[in-house]
């Protein structure tokens, strides 16, 4: 169910953030089934997964009107990926559900890519997920690889969609994409 309250703004992310989005990535992780993410984290953590393992472009939150975080949305570099593709991934509170969050999000993260002249965003989402992918789908992104029964800690085997999204003029990674011709 949607709350009708409204996003107040979209931001960068600020240190004192950093515990409430701890509990939002938590609450997702405890559901289960949409996110790779399958333990908890200690803000400590947190913040070292998120920012301190990854090479981060920026992290955007949406804010509230009453000054609650709904969500945030993280670009990074990963050395797997070409120079100019980037990770994103994106994490929007489950209760109350707010509608819009990760659309406002990503309005900003493009902006941004294409002023660090990223031509590609990467997105990677359990197979499971069925509305992570439609939200990526929503947003313009076309899946690209598809990595095969990948372990969860209980042992279940569940695919990873690996998902592009062209910014700009894209070099395309190795032969795992899919020729659009």
């Amino acid at each position: 169910m949607s709350s009708d309250r409204v996003i107040g703004a979209i931001r960068q992310c600020r240190p004192e953030d950093l515990p409430e989005l701890c509990e939002l990535v938590n609450e997702i992780i405890l559901m289960g089934s949409t996110t790779a993410l399958e333990r908890p984290f200690t803000v400590e953590g947190f913040v070292d997964h998120f920012f301190n393992q990854q090479i981060q472009i920026s992290c955007f939150v949406a804010e509230g009107t009453e000054g609650e975080l709904l969500g945030f949305q993280i670009l990074s570099y990963h050395e797997q990926l070409p120079e100019d593709w980037a990770d994103i991934a994106t994490f929007v509170r489950t209760s109350p559900r707010f509608s819009g969050v990760g659309t406002a999000l990503f309005t900003d993260t493009v902006e941004l890519a294409d002023k660090f002249e990223i031509n590609t965003l990467n997105a990677v989402i359990r197979a499971d997920n069925v509305g992570g992918i439609a939200y990526y789908e929503k947003m313009g992104f076309t899946t690209w690889k598809v990595e095969k029964d990948v372990p969860l800690r209980s042992g279940r085997p569940v695919d990873r969609i690996y998902m592009r999204y062209l910014v700009r003029h894209a070099t395309l990674p190795h032969e795992e994409i899919p020729d659009e011709a």
